[in-house]
């Protein structure tokens, strides 16, 4: 009896101690992106608006419409959201460019012939092959359509919003999935993004996947009777969409990382349980197993299809994310380094990545950089704005400066609604997979301040603030 008091008040402290560093970040990218001007002032003053409009009117509403059942207000909130998206795409149609011109290139390359010509820059950046492969598939049926990547966004987005809607019907209950799904169809800069060529909304509704495959999976330990190769097959199942995840992004870590922590210390209590133990440990067994063992395949694939050995190392991201002078974000100096290195006769991928480490090490280790100055500039470019998309569609866009206070105004509300979700969070000593939301920000920001860093990076944690905004209702069976 001791024993289980004493893991469950250690359980406690760590789950105070993930969300008072939540808290802290909250602050510190309210704090700096307010502080960039009058017009985040202005963004901050309608994201205040927004959230009374939200209590005011959506909260009620959610709650009225509950009678419609789940399936239907499911139903309804997709039209909803394809009616929105589709509007967007076809009237604001994006010209390739920079990084969206490449994802496309190589995608044509991909469609056309087994191993693509030049692939070096993907054997640079392996994770540029994951999204370029997966436009391929599409590109096959359908051939180069230039609406194909918007339309896929969009197809991406509503996935992402359908396993928002379950994650908060489990967590939650009908009127938080409500109002999950409708705060997503709304996002601005979701919407803006959807008219580019961006492996954003791929990944995001992977990870978010992942998640209703664990919420699962954890309703399945929480009940008697099921066999433990569910566990097994539900982890196995986690760790081949990790596996893409990192193939499009190479952020799959930080979710295991997450997903490890919160099993060994957030729910130290719950592992005295034989039951729940043996699922996790069974899960967490088809997780790793999957994404490892996938591993291999997945670099020889790779290999065959970009015609050299794919890098390992993330040489130059280091490297330009401790650029003092570009604040960690891109730089031609450093790009012409990159370059400088990958031209050199018999060069290859991995030796010239190898070389930006080296370079990075040098860079840490000169004495010129500020640290405390970089990372706080890196935390403004990473968290402080959401008005990056309308940047990278503005060869199109009209009226920006509206679009900008309308995508920041919705983000600094998310980051509120997060932040008063938390406070819930905190006072009922919530434990569950909910967790994973505030791990994921944290974790996502940490690895960010040590690479190159750019505000369209934070794409997939807007879903978890939507998701942790959720937490100022009560779970399921609590009412």
């Amino acid at each position: 009896m001791g024993q289980n008091l004493r893991l469950n008040c250690t359980a406690h402290l760590m789950q105070r101690l993930l969300l008072t560093a939540f808290f802290i970040l909250a602050v510190s990218a309210l704090a700096v992106g307010i502080s960039q001007g009058e017009r985040y002032l202005q963004a901050f003053a309608l994201a205040l608006l927004g959230l009374f409009l939200y209590t005011a009117l959506c909260v009620p509403a959610a709650k009225r419409l509950e009678h419609l059942g789940p399936l239907r207000l499911w139903l309804l909130l997709t039209i909803l959201c394809v009616a929105i998206k589709v509007f967007w795409i076809w009237r604001v149609r994006v010209p390739l460019a920079g990084d969206y011109s490449v994802f496309w290139g190589y995608a044509n390359a991909l469609a056309e012939r087994t191993t693509v010509y030049g692939g070096r820059y993907m054997a640079l950046f392996p994770h540029i092959f994951g999204y370029a492969d997966f436009l391929s598939w599409f590109i096959r049926l359908s051939g180069p359509q230039p609406m194909l990547a918007p339309v896929l966004n969009v197809l991406l987005t509503v996935c992402s919003g359908s396993f928002l809607y379950h994650l908060c019907l489990r967590w939650f209950h009908s009127p938080a999935a409500t109002l999950v799904y409708l705060l997503w169809t709304l996002c601005p800069s979701q919407t803006i993004y959807n008219s580019l060529v961006l492996s954003e909304p791929l990944y995001t509704a992977l990870i978010l996947g992942v998640l209703s495959l664990l919420t699962e999976t954890e309703r399945f330990a929480a009940l008697k009777g099921y066999p433990l190769w569910i566990g097994v097959l539900s982890g196995t199942a986690g760790g081949v969409l990790l596996r893409w995840v990192n193939g499009v992004r190479p952020i799959a870590a930080i979710l295991l990382i997450a997903l490890l922590l919160w099993i060994s210390l957030l729910n130290l209590n719950r592992l005295a349980a034989r039951n729940w133990r043996r699922w996790w440990g069974l899960c967490m067994a088809g997780v790793l197993g999957a994404y490892v063992l996938l591993g291999p395949v997945w670099n020889a694939r790779l290999s065959v299809r970009i015609g050299e050995e794919p890098s390992h190392t993330p040489g130059y991201s280091l490297l330009v994310g401790l650029n003092p002078d570009s604040g960690g974000r891109w730089n031609q100096e450093d790009s012409d380094r990159l370059y400088g290195y990958s031209d050199q006769p018999g060069a290859t991928a991995q030796w010239t990545q190898e070389q930006l480490l080296a370079d990075a090490e040098a860079r840490i280790l000169s004495g010129e950089i500020d640290f405390s100055k970089l990372l706080k500039q890196k935390l403004r470019t990473f968290l402080g704005s959401d008005d990056a998309c309308v940047g990278y569609s503005a060869s199109v866009l009209r009226h920006t400066a509206f679009f900008s206070l309308l995508c920041n105004g919705f983000y600094y509300a998310a980051f509120l609604l997060a932040t008063g979700g938390a406070v819930q969070v905190w006072r009922s000593r919530e434990r569950g997979l909910l967790l994973l939301a505030p791990l994921y920000i944290l974790g996502l920001t940490l690895a960010q301040m040590l690479v190159e860093v750019a505000g369209r990076y934070h794409y997939s944690m807007i879903p978890m603030l939507l998701l942790l905004g959720q937490g100022t209702w009560k779970r399921t069976g609590e009412e």
